[in-house]
């Protein structure tokens, strides 16, 4: 079986790609900005905006498969720069033209970001659900779908949700190799925890916020069905090895507030629970992954004591942590999904978020030896560790 998988310096595309090469298949990844190397895997850069580029690689390797996983998740980068979602469209159209170009089978990679989010706590949707998404990322998300399902090729379409776990790309820039006699120098393998860190999503850069003594608000009334990355890598592999058609939510089997996921999270990774607050539910409809509220809650729950000077509300137009600002779109409350038709072919449930945090860890572990995020340089005026964040 000959792969080939965009966006194998993100998270889900390198788990992608490592598990395609643990089945011994012939596995080509590609990055666009970040130069990285995958074991198992060949690795080049690709612009997937580029439909020549796209369609000339694709008919050099002639790829039974090609899985495109390529393309902009943060829900406030997309909202507040809208060029990303019409590069991501086109990525797709590209990633479409070269699968017809050699015939191959074509695997999308989605979330649950499509649907609006507007149901009850208990119930999940499915994959016939009709998708009315609330975001420009969930509109992005509708048209790259409707773009495949249009197409005359064989297709799948999968959806997890709220990926965790463990990038597991070497950046070369930085000299990395994995070659047990000949150790990285020490700079190589700082970059690499680095890279490990920062562009495994939000999850890990929460750790990192946590170890870092932050109190970290968790919006009330938001619900997700958190998906462990390598989890979701093997069971992708095993619909395209039993060349399944159609659309696939692959979502973790647990739906979970995102209170309750912040504090497995925390407990797994041994952080003091005391960090991890809830909000009011108007705080999800200012926040996004890894931001901050417009407008502080006056009060936290769950026993919050305040500790630590208030956040300064935002103003229209202004930044707050990491780039959120005050028109940050509103958070769908309830995306779990519901994945029983995975699971129907599959055979066996998903990783639930109670084992897979742990394992994540342990993976990180193995990694990098270490989990402890590498240190950030701090001048001398840089604010008091205490801080204040809201998770979308």
């Amino acid at each position: 079986m000959r792969l080939l998988v965009t966006g194998v310096s993100g998270l889900i595309g390198s788990n992608v790609a490592a598990a395609a090469a643990q089945q011994s298949w012939s596995v080509l990844g590609t990055w666009r900005e970040t130069p990285v190397s995958l074991p198992g895997a060949r690795t080049m850069q690709l612009d997937v905006a580029d439909r020549h580029d796209c369609v000339a690689l694709a008919e050099e390797l002639e790829p039974d498969v090609i899985v495109h996983a390529g393309a902009e998740s943060g829900l406030g980068r997309v909202q507040r720069e809208p060029q990303l979602a019409e590069l991501d469209v086109l990525g797709a159209e590209n990633t479409l033209a070269a699968a017809r170009a050699v015939r191959a089978r074509y695997a999308l990679v989605s979330c649950d970001l499509l649907f609006s989010g507007a149901r009850p706590p208990g119930e999940c949707w499915d994959e016939g659900d009709p998708a009315e998404p609330a975001t420009a990322l969930g509109r992005s998300l509708l048209a790259r779908e409707q773009l495949v399902q249009r197409s005359s090729g064989s297709w799948l379409i999968t959806r997890p949700a709220d990926v965790y776990g463990v990038n597991l790309a070497i950046p070369v820039a930085a000299g990395v190799r994995y070659l047990p006699t000949h150790p990285p120098p020490a700079d190589a393998a700082e970059a690499h925890a680095r890279h490990v860190w920062e562009r495994s999503g939000p999850p890990l850069r929460w750790v990192a916020s946590l170890r870092a003594g932050r109190i970290l608000v968790a919006p009330a009334g938001v619900r997700r069905s958190p998906t462990y990355a390598w989890d979701y890598a093997q069971r992708l592999c095993e619909l395209i090895a039993q060349e399944c058609e159609g659309v696939f939510n692959t979502a973790g089997p647990t739906s979970l507030a995102r209170l309750s996921q912040m504090r497995l999270l925390a407990r797994a990774f041994g952080c003091e629970l005391e960090l991890v607050r809830e909000g009011p539910p108007a705080a999800s409809l200012r926040a996004r992954e890894g931001g901050a509220p417009s407008t502080p809650p006056a009060t936290l729950r769950a026993g919050a004591s305040g500790e630590g000077p208030p956040p300064t509300p935002l103003r229209a137009g202004e930044s707050g942590p990491q780039g959120a600002t005050a028109s940050s779109p509103p958070l769908p409350a309830n995306t779990a999904l519901c994945d029983h038709k995975a699971n129907f072919v599959l055979g066996h449930p998903a990783v639930d978020p109670f084992s897979g945090h742990r394992l994540m860890r342990r993976q990180l572990e193995r990694l990098l030896g270490d989990v402890e995020p590498p240190a950030a340089p701090r001048s001398p005026a840089a604010a008091p560790p205490i801080a204040l964040e809201v998770l979308g």
